[in-house]
C-alpha cells in the first residue's frame, strides 16, 4: 500500500500556483494577456487555499511558508511585471518601471515571512498583499485593452504601478478572506464583496469591464481606512 505524507498536500496547491504563473508567462509571451490574468486569479485562490488546508491539517511549516512565497513571487511578481513590460511598457524605462513593481512585492512578502516566523497574528493585511496588486496591475491592462480603450494608457499604467508599488510597501491595512461565520455589517458586506469577485470569475464574458473596478474598490477600502484613522487620531489629540 502506498504511503502519502500529508505535508506533500498543501505543496500541492502552492506548485499549482507556481505552475499558473509559469503558464501565464507563455501566455504573455504570445500577446494573450486574457488568458494570463485569469491564471493569475487562479494562481491567488490557490495560493489563499495551501495555507488554509496546511494550518488545518495542522502540516503548516517554515518550509512551506518559504516554498509558498517563492511561487508567490513567480505568480505575482515576475508574471504581472513582465505583462506590464510586454503589453503597455516596452522600453527600457518600462522594464525599470515593472522590476520596481517586482522589488516591492519581493520586500511585501519578505515583511509577511518576517511577522510569521515572529508569531505576529493580525485579523488585517499590513500593506497591499501581493496577490491583490498582482491581480490589480493585470486586470488593469485586460481593462484598457477591451473595456476601456485610452491613449492613455501607457501613463495611466505608470500611475497604477507606482500606486500599487506605495500600497504593498506601506503599513496600510487591508481586510483578508471574509468569514462567513460573523454576522456585523462589515461582514456582510465583505462577504457580499467576495460573492461578486466569484460571479464575475464564473461569467467570464462580462468580467472584462467590471472586475477592474470591483479590485480598485478593494484598494479603496484600504486607504480609506488609513485616511479615517488619520483623521480619528488628529481629533483625539486635539479633543
Amino acid at each position: 500500500m502506498i504511503h502519502i505524507n500529508r505535508a506533500i498536500i498543501p505543496n500541492l496547491f502552492t506548485i499549482g500556483n507556481m505552475l499558473c504563473g509559469f503558464l501565464a508567462l507563455r501566455y504573455i509571451a504570445e500577446g494573450r494577456y486574457v488568458p494570463a490574468a485569469w491564471l493569475i486569479v487562479l494562481g491567488a485562490a490557490l495560493d489563499n487555499m495551501d495555507g488554509r488546508i496546511a494550518r488545518l491539517m495542522g502540516r503548516d511549516s517554515a518550509f512551506g511558508i518559504e516554498f509558498d512565497s517563492l511561487a508567490d513571487v513567480c505568480t505575482f511578481g515576475v508574471v504581472p511585471a513582465f505583462m506590464l513590460y510586454h503589453s503597455l511598457l516596452s522600453s527600457a524605462w518600462g522594464a525599470t518601471l515593472a522590476f520596481i513593481f517586482l522589488l516591492g512585492g519581493a520586500f511585501r512578502l519578505a515583511r509577511y515571512n518576517v511577522m510569521s516566523h515572529e508569531g505576529r497574528k493580525s485579523d488585517y493585511f499590513t500593506g497591499l498583499p501581493i496577490p491583490a496588486a498582482a491581480i490589480a496591475l493585470s486586470q488593469f491592462i485586460v481593462f484598457t485593452e477591451h473595456a476601456w480603450e485610452t491613449a492613455h494608457a501607457a501613463q495611466l499604467g505608470v500611475m497604477v504601478t507606482m500606486f500599487l508599488t506605495a500600497l504593498m510597501v506601506s503599513r496600510v491595512e487591508y481586510d483578508s478572506m471574509p468569514s462567513f461565520r460573523s454576522g456585523g455589517l462589515w461582514d456582510r458586506c465583505k462577504q457580499v464583496f467576495f460573492i461578486g469577485a466569484v460571479a464575475l470569475i464564473v461569467y467570464p464574458t462580462t468580467s472584462k469591464d467590471f472586475f477592474f473596478p470591483l479590485v480598485l474598490a478593494y484598494l479603496v477600502t484600504g486607504v480609506g481606512r488609513a485616511v479615517a484613522g488619520m483623521f480619528s487620531d488628529e481629533v483625539t489629540q486635539h479633543a
